[in-house]
């Protein structure tokens, strides 16, 4: 069945296509799980938007613009880096910047309320993150789950919900019991989605490298690996070498290039070249 695809505006009035509106997911919750996976290469982002997955996340680097244009018609956040625009003016104008270079909505993974609630004015759509948050690690006690004591399920639903209140459309919900989220989603307005946290959020997230089995790290207990792409570039490269060293050979020993690889001279031109030579 062929795709339908709304007609949309971007901030900059140019006219495409995408699979999803903000509205659209938003009045899907409930209704119809969604996936969401994060791709930091254009193959990921063109591999993802043929797949059929729904919603994309990505980072705002020089790359950005390539992905976009890769899968045009998915519906992409970006992050917006908290560290290099440390005010709200500078994360606010960064914010604009990556929405006009057309992304659909923005990751505000380490903004405070204020800030957000500053985004929402402007009517820009964002998503933001609770549970297991990396950088703030140190608060919860090191790198764990959150949310498995009666008190932390209470203090992540006052979060939610005042996140809830700044504008957000979404929530990315890290390493959090998965009856723990049932409830919360149940009791709020955000597109819940799931990063290790069960089968019962709007949405599922996962990264492109642990689906593809490409982890830099350890592969973490959350994700599940469909293929192994680690493997298979091992044998890609090794395949580089092998060739590379057969190419070595066959020159060492006069073997490349053969007459199918060269170009010839009609012998009555080469007779005339000779002369010419010995003329000169």
């Amino acid at each position: 069945m062929k795709k339908k695809y709304k007609r949309v505006f971007s901030i900059n009035n140019d006219l495409g296509l995408r699979n999803y509106t903000v509205r659209d997911i938003i009045n899907l919750k409930g209704k119809q799980k969604l996936t969401q996976v994060r791709v930091t290469t254009v193959e990921e982002a063109a591999a993802a938007e043929e797949a059929g997955i729904d919603l994309l996340l990505t980072g705002p680097g020089k790359d950005f613009p390539n992905i976009r244009k890769a899968a045009s018609k998915t519906f992409m956040t970006v992050g917006v880096p908290f560290i290099e625009n440390p005010s709200k003016r500078e994360a606010t104008k960064k914010a604009f910047e990556i929405i006009e270079a057309g992304a659909d909505s923005l990751m505000c993974q380490n903004w405070n309320l204020e800030w957000m609630s500053h985004l929402s004015k402007f009517r820009i759509p964002f998503q933001s993150h609770v549970g297991f948050i990396p950088r703030r690690t140190t608060w919860i006690g090191g790198i764990r789950s959150f949310g498995k004591t009666a008190n932390e399920a209470a203090e992540l639903f006052r979060d939610i919900k005042d996140i809830e209140k700044t504008g957000a459309w979404g929530i990315e919900v890290e390493l959090v019991p998965e009856n723990i989220l049932e409830v919360i989603t149940k009791h709020t307005s955000l597109v819940t989605i799931s990063i290790g946290s069960g089968i019962a959020a709007d949405a599922q997230f996962l990264f492109a490298e642990d689906i593809l089995g490409q982890s830099k790290i350890s592969f973490p207990r959350h994700a599940k690996k469909y293929k192994n792409f680690d493997k298979i570039l091992s044998d890609i490269q090794k395949e580089r070498i092998d060739a590379f060293k057969k190419y070595k050979t066959e020159v060492q020993k006069n073997k490349f290039p053969t007459k199918k690889h060269t170009i010839s001279i009609k012998k009555i031109e080469l007779n005339k070249f000779r002369k010419f030579l010995q003329q000169h």
